[in-house]
């Protein structure tokens, strides 16, 4: 017999432009045979797409993480976007460099591992996680 775990991520960002960004986290949970048993998500919507705002809406709490817990699972498939609403006001690249995303993984409460991926300013990121 397989043991089921809760799989938890986690994800911060301390850029100071962090408010420009739309956040969407996914997961599916999977018994052992593969056949998806649960489905969670959150999301931070900040502006849509396209609003080309100017500064941060005054309720954006820029330390708030973000958290997303799978359902008991023999595993766990996450799938996390960091998508822009407003572009970075400066046209050149080397003006906006690529900022840092952290991610904290955890099973059943306990740490399993933290990561650090770069985000494109302009295109934002896809992430895909499978944990088992």
């Amino acid at each position: 017999m397989t043991s089921e775990k809760i799989y938890q991520v986690e994800l911060r960002c301390s850029y100071k432009e962090w408010w420009r960004y739309n956040v969407q986290l996914q997961c599916g949970s999977y018994n052992a045979t593969g056949e998806q048993i649960g489905f969670s998500s959150e999301g931070r919507i900040v502006a849509e797409v396209g609003a080309n705002l100017k500064e941060a809406p005054a309720d954006f709490d820029a330390k708030q993480k973000l958290v997303l817990q799978s359902s008991p699972c023999h595993r766990a498939r996450f799938l996390i976007y960091v998508l822009p609403h407003s572009l970075p006001v400066e046209n050149r690249l080397d003006e906006v460099p690529p900022f840092e995303l952290k991610l904290r993984i955890l099973s059943d409460g306990r740490e399993l591992r933290t990561e650090q991926h770069i985000v494109n300013p302009w295109s934002g990121i896809s992430l895909e996680l499978n944990l088992a």
